[in-house]
């Protein structure tokens, strides 16, 4: 469980540097858009994005740990499709993605305590590092769904990259 919460901070600051660090180039294509909502919404998503593949890099392929994953799943058998890879993902993955939701949902907590109690950020000030964990709630001004939002496609960015990932690693063994 420590490697994985260290796995998701790594992905979540590597992800941070690399939204400040592109921001002149998201930013200057992104002001051609008039509705902020949208310049918001694909801000969000291009940071959802990077933070999924940036954690199948730490945590799957830095090491190769995806592909002695991949070995392991199919030494005795085909891969058939990508559902059935899916279940074996989640049957495997399921910790990560849980522990995804909790930080996302202690971000919450200790956001919405400072807005509560003090209107700006005292005790949250250790959010800022998982700022791209919950990017959405920047978009949604309804306080839980951003966050809700945010779990739900940091999940999906990382299983989409994983399932590709497996994809192609399999081939790659088998040929």
């Amino acid at each position: 469980m420590k490697r994985i919460l260290l796995n998701i901070t790594f992905a979540s600051v590597f992800t941070l540097i690399a939204y400040i660090a592109l921001y002149a180039v998201w930013g200057a294509i992104l002001n051609e858009f008039e509705n902020s909502t949208l310049r918001l919404f694909l801000i969000a998503v291009m940071t959802t994005i990077a933070f999924g593949f940036i954690l199948l890099y730490i945590s799957k392929i830095r090491k190769s740990v995806g592909e002695n994953e991949i070995i392991s799943d199919y030494t005795d058998k085909m891969y058939i499709s990508a559902v059935d890879d899916f279940k074996l993902i989640i049957k495997r993955e399921y910790k990560m993605l849980i522990s995804i939701a909790i930080i996302v949902l202690i971000c919450f907590a200790l956001n919405s305590f400072d807005k509560l109690m003090f209107e700006k950020k005292v005790i949250s000030f250790p959010t800022f590092f998982f700022v791209p964990m919950y990017i959405f709630d920047s978009l949604i001004n309804v306080p839980f769904v951003g966050y809700v939002l945010s779990i739900l496609f940091d999940s999906i960015a990382y299983i989409v990259f994983l399932l590709i990932y497996r994809k192609k690693k399999y081939d790659y063994w088998m040929r």
